[in-house]
């Protein structure tokens, strides 16, 4: 795994979520997806470009069950985007690293207003820009 990528657990995940004034950026995976190993090196990609702007994790779905639970996962990988604590948006299953780094620059674009507000966000993203 990559060293900018922080691999979360069930006991640790709410502390590198709520302690954080950067975007969060979790893969929830599991060892035996094959879309999830296709995944990886995009994501570790993704993960070394944008590291400056945005805090990258990963927790493994199969042996950390409770925030899956939690947060609704359904399938892996889901990418889900957390800012002020609270999830603002999801991807699920593989995609280009494209359309991963463009979704999380959208997202910190709008960082301003999940910081300033405490009710649901409403973003329109395009994953083009």
């Amino acid at each position: 795994m990559s060293g900018n990528i922080v691999e979360l657990t069930d006991d640790n995940f709410d502390e590198l979520i709520n302690g954080s004034d950067k975007l969060v950026i979790v893969e929830f995976y599991t060892q035996t997806c094959p879309n999830c190993k296709v995944m990886e090196p995009v994501f570790g990609q993704v993960a070394k470009e944008l590291e400056d702007i945005a805090i990258f994790a990963k927790i493994n779905a199969q042996q950390n069950p409770r925030q899956p639970a939690n947060h609704g996962v359904m399938g892996v990988p889901s990418y889900k985007f957390f800012c002020n604590g609270r999830t603002i948006g999801e991807n699920v299953g593989a995609m280009p690293a494209t359309i991963l780094r463009n979704t999380i620059k959208d997202y910190v674009k709008r960082k301003r207003e999940c910081l300033t507000k405490s009710t649901p966000i409403s973003y329109e993203m395009d994953g083009y820009s």
